[in-house]
């Protein structure tokens, strides 16, 4: 239900879980002197291996779809069935269609399926000394390797006692990626998901035609028809209320460390060149709201009457999707996490008020609060990173209902414009709706909860609309503001779509309340 919304994608989440073998005991590492949380995997310090080492029977390759000893069973394009299947294994063919074809020659950068700029996510390349491409660990796409780390130090022992007692940092030091610690996964995925310095997917490509980078975890790993090669230790709803907040955290930082490293490019004068399109490019208009432009902009009494951040036709606000609600995961960060004070966020703050007003707005000024937003973001992922791998106590009864109620308030303003909506933005009503949705499966169900019926009202209403002439569907939300929907009972007037979504949302704000519908 919930993955209507989100735009596509270059395929979905990252291959999660630790699929070389149980997690590592729940150890305390000692802290780095650096707050730096682990999990990034280790490009070109370590030998990656093909994913059919894991193949064998005794290994990873038992045969039994879904079960635990058959992951690379469960990943692996032979076992695929539509519409059960893990898009991971298809990420290097997906370069051969004629969408990617018809992109790449846009682009001028070759043919896709040999392209630097596409193979970064699509593909693990790894080359002989002579430069010669291994074609068998291209073939595979996105494969164990691409999430679990290349496995040239780790591969022979990560099955042994000894490794099965090293912390979760230690044997990240080997170039290993221990996924079944949340922040560690999320790092891994957003490096495709979200980009970084080496995997940049900007307006140009955008206008070439690549799908929207939209990372929202929880709706990712819930996606439907994505077949999961491991098993989640954590039981519901801790485990996905750990995986929205944690998932706020990671998605902002990946996009305040792309900011920073857009910027710093753009001050030092990168230019575009064959491989990297526009880089270099300022500002960055991937980094920004799509649909504050790509959408009818005719009717500007909407947002003046019904929000309370009224910005003007066409002005886009930076990292929509990614900032919206990250507020309300650091503020209820303890509920998540009982016991742990999130560190201060005030730099992201700074950064979130410099990209709004646009004051000082030199490539600059904006690297340099970036790279401090980043080391802020970076430590709270360690602190998360750390209650995880202590083992993170049990939450307590009702903190999904709780945050669902937090989230419907963030969508709406506050003082005298608690009924109207605090953005009127596509993305931002968009994220809200997506923590929401997140809190009620962690508790069953929309249809389980009292409280899902305006949460499947708001996503219908921010369904895309299909074209009344063409009858196929728009890849944004067109005529968004103001779009003819409901008519309201006993008049032939019709209500416009952002005013239906203000009152889904004070709806779902009064049935979370203290005193309302769990």
């Amino acid at each position: 239900m919930r993955s209507v919304l989100v735009c596509a994608v270059v395929f979905v989440a990252c291959a999660l879980g630790s699929a070389f073998g149980p997690d590592a005991p729940r150890g305390t590492a000692a802290p780095p002197a650096t707050p730096t949380p682990y999990g990034l995997t280790a490009e070109g310090k370590f030998a990656h291996r093909p994913a059919a080492s894991c193949s064998a029977a005794s290994c990873h390759g038992g045969g039994a779809v879904g079960q635990v000893g058959s992951e690379h069973s469960t990943w692996a394009p032979e076992a695929q069935s539509k519409p059960d299947s893990d898009p991971h294994n298809r990420a290097y063919r997906v370069l051969y269609n004629p969408v990617s074809v018809e992109m790449a020659k846009k682009l001028n950068i070759g043919e896709a399926h040999k392209a630097e700029l596409c193979l970064k996510c699509h593909a693990v390349v790894v080359k002989d000394e002579k430069g010669v491409v291994n074609e068998q660990i291209l073939a595979e796409g996105v494969g164990c390797s691409a999430c679990h780390g290349p496995a040239e130090k780790w591969g022979g022992d990560h099955y042994t006692s000894e490794w099965k007692a090293k912390t979760n940092r230690q044997k990240a030091e080997t170039g290993f990626v221990p996924t079944g610690n949340l922040v560690a996964r999320l790092l891994t995925c957003a490096q495709c998901h979200m980009g970084d310095a080496d995997r940049d997917v900007n307006h140009a490509l955008y206008a070439a035609g690549h799908p929207r980078i939209t990372f929202e975890a929880a709706q990712m790993h819930n996606t439907k028809g994505y077949r999961k090669h491991w098993e989640e230790k954590t039981p519901q709803p801790d485990l996905e209320v750990r995986l929205w907040v944690v998932g706020q955290a990671t998605q902002l930082r990946a996009a305040a460390e792309l900011l920073r490293v857009r910027a710093e490019r753009a001050e030092k004068g990168a230019v575009a060149d064959a491989k990297f399109p526009d880089r270099g490019a300022w500002p960055e208009f991937a980094g920004y709201s799509c649909y504050a432009c790509h959408q009818s902009l005719s009717d500007t009494d909407a947002r003046k009457a019904l929000s309370a951040t009224p910005r003007p036709p066409g002005t886009p606000g930076w990292e929509v999707w990614s900032s919206t609600a990250v507020k309300v995961a650091h503020t209820h960060c303890a509920d998540a996490f009982p016991g742990l004070t999130a560190p201060s966020i005030g730099e992201v703050e700074k950064l979130q008020d410099l990209m709004r007003t646009r004051k000082g707005y030199s490539a600059k000024d904006v690297a340099a609060q970036a790279a401090k937003a980043v080391a802020e973001l970076d430590a709270w992922l360690v602190a998360l990173q750390d209650a995880e791998d202590r083992g993170p106590k049990p939450m307590a009864s009702g903190t999904a209902y709780k945050l669902a109620g937090e989230l419907a308030k963030n969508a709406l303003g506050t003082g005298r414009d608690s009924d109207r909506l605090a953005d009127h933005d596509w993305d931002a009503l968009a994220a809200n709706y997506l923590g929401a949705a997140a809190m009620a499966h962690a508790s069953g169900g929309v249809n389980k909860v009292k409280w899902g019926a305006p949460i499947e009202k708001i996503r219908d209403g921010l369904r895309f609309d299909p074209d009344p002439n063409r009858r196929v569907r728009f890849d944004s939300p067109w005529m968004f503001d103001f779009a003819p929907a409901e008519p309201k009972p006993g008049k032939k007037s019709e209500v416009k779509r952002i005013e239906q979504l203000r009152q889904r949302f004070m709806d779902l704000r009064a049935a979370t309340a203290p005193t309302g519908g769990n």
